[in-house]
């Protein structure tokens, strides 16, 4: 319940209860639309900020994702919006675990569960077990991982954004167990919840690690006709940060089914990409590949140009 709701409610049960301090109450009470309007407000103002910072992490720009973050948590924890509260501790969680700082996402996740079962959402309980599950996975603990991630796929609402998400993350545990049919399973849940639903930006992630599986298994067609679909579907919901990643995937694996002339494109792509958003090291990890196949394709003017930036890289 939230403040101005209890307000009004415990306003309500004093008038009837206490006539002889009618006036007081009648005071308190006509005060509750005022706090009301003023509790909204800060609510919005509070959503506002996180949609910002949800701009912010989707461009990659993750320090300015969590200086706006934690404005939307202040405003939300000072209005007691338990459910703001703890969609957006799980926000912060996940973008200190972008960063590596798996400590302080570890405290922001734990904080937004504590919260969460009292609060008795299951969907919003599923989210912050799915994100420790994704923790643990991240710290190599793939059995706390698969724990966190079973309790979340019994809450998570079946179809929902979340269930995609618990979907997702343990296809990726089971990667890591060397269960790729398990995990080519659970991605192509994932893949279909949302699919059906155009949820643009995590279907590129569905099909980028679907790509990943298949080439694992020995199907490099089917590798490329997913990381195909990643692109597509990354473009759509104008994802720079995953066009990037699927670029460069395609890079990989056109050139390890002989197709050198079309990798030496896609890797110009992400090459050009990556530079345009100021990320160097995946620059320069592109860049490698680009001067090697500029060489075995006789392209010698980007053979030498390529060489002269690898000369510059530490």
């Amino acid at each position: 319940m939230t403040r101005h709701a209890y307000t009004r409610s415990r306003c309500a049960a004093w008038s009837i209860a206490l006539s002889l301090t009618f006036c007081l109450s009648a005071f308190s009470c006509s005060s509750a639309p005022k706090k009301a309007v003023e509790t909204l407000a800060l609510k919005n103002e509070a959503a506002d900020y996180a949609k910002l910072a949800d701009d912010f992490f989707f461009k990659g720009q993750y320090l300015s994702a969590l200086q706006f973050y934690a404005e939307a948590l202040d405003l939300n924890l000072s209005v007691d919006n338990v459910e703001g509260v703890i969609v957006t501790r799980n926000a912060l969680g996940r973008t200190h675990l972008v960063l590596g700082r798996l400590d302080d996402a570890e405290r922001e996740f734990t904080d937004a569960l504590r919260d969460g079962r009292p609060f008795g959402k299951p969907a919003l309980i599923a989210q912050s077990l799915s994100n420790l599950g994704e923790l643990y996975y991240t710290r190599g603990r793939l059995e706390d991982a698969e724990s966190y991630l079973m309790e979340a796929e019994r809450l998570a609402p079946t179809n929902d954004a979340v269930w995609a998400v618990v979907a997702h993350n343990r296809g990726v545990v089971a990667v890591a167990r060397g269960d790729l049919k398990s995990a080519s399973t659970y991605l192509m849940k994932a893949e279909q919840a949302n699919d059906r639903a155009k949820r643009w930006s995590v279907l590129g992630t569905n099909r980028y690690v679907l790509a990943s599986v298949m080439y694992a298994q020995g199907s490099i067609e089917e590798a490329l006709r997913w990381a195909e679909r990643a692109l597509a579907a990354d473009k759509t919901a104008e994802n720079s940060l995953g066009i990037g990643a699927d670029l460069e995937a395609l890079g990989r694996l056109t050139r390890r089914a002989g197709q050198p002339e079309k990798a030496f494109e896609y890797f110009r792509r992400s090459f050009g990409l990556w530079l345009a958003l100021g990320k160097d090291r995946d620059a320069e990890r592109v860049l490698r590949e680009l001067r090697e196949l500029a060489v075995e394709l006789g392209e010698e003017d980007y053979a030498g140009r390529y060489g002269k930036m690898l000369e510059g890289v530490p």
